[in-house]
């Protein structure tokens, strides 16, 4: 069977020319897809990076936060429970009221206080234990302690009074004599002195100053 093309020849060319071209754009068209769909996972996974990059930072700063807050707190807690301790102490010492009445009550009828005051006459605070220095040669790096673990407080003791000064006068030279014998007999001191007594100038009618010191 014998095809006749009647299509002119330069037609056919330009038909062929178009069917490579179709093809080429196809080829290219697959070839930039087949490149992209990379790129786009590179770029997906960049961007992913970066917001995974500045949520680090955001919960680095919110960690540095918490961390300053946390040794705020940590230090007012050493603070108070250093109070807390120093209140207790203070609770468990002597009774300054019985102490008192009990002055009075030995104290001749003539004789009156011009001053009452212990011996330190402020308590100082001090730790329980006092750290050891530590040997030549040894590390002097400090423990490390977990993240968020506060330093356990050291106790505190009150240097306590341990003597009470009493300054008076009296009208007789016998009657600071009289006030130390009834301190030593209510048994309430381990130790009372009468450490001096002097009459306050030359006129006889003039007053006996005396000064106690009272050890417990």
């Amino acid at each position: 069977m014998i095809l006749i093309n009647l299509i002119p020849e330069e037609t056919q060319r330009a038909q062929a020319r178009r069917r490579r071209l179709a093809r080429w754009a196809v080829s290219i068209a697959v070839a930039a897809l087949a490149c992209a769909i990379p790129l786009i996972a590179h770029w997906t996974q960049h961007s992913r990076v970066d917001e995974l990059r500045r949520l680090s930072d955001h919960l680095q700063a919110d960690l540095l936060a918490a961390r300053a807050e946390l040794k705020n707190i940590s230090a007012q807690a050493q603070e108070l429970v250093l109070r807390s301790e120093r209140a207790k102490a203070l609770r468990e010492k002597r009774s300054w009221s019985s102490v008192l009445a009990l002055i009075a009550s030995c104290l001749p009828s003539e004789c009156w206080l011009t001053s009452l005051a212990t011996d330190p006459p402020v308590p100082g605070a001090a730790p329980l234990s006092a750290r050891k220095p530590a040997p030549p040669g040894a590390s002097r790096a400090a423990p490390v302690r977990p993240v968020g673990q506060a330093e356990k407080p050291a106790l505190t003791t009150i240097d306590a009074p341990r003597k009470l000064r009493i300054v008076g006068n009296a009208s007789e030279s016998t009657q600071p004599l009289a006030f130390v014998a009834r301190l030593k007999e209510s048994h309430a001191f381990r130790e009372v002195l009468l450490e001096r007594t002097n009459r306050q100038g030359d006129d006889p009618a003039a007053a006996f100053k005396f000064e106690v010191l009272c050890e417990w």
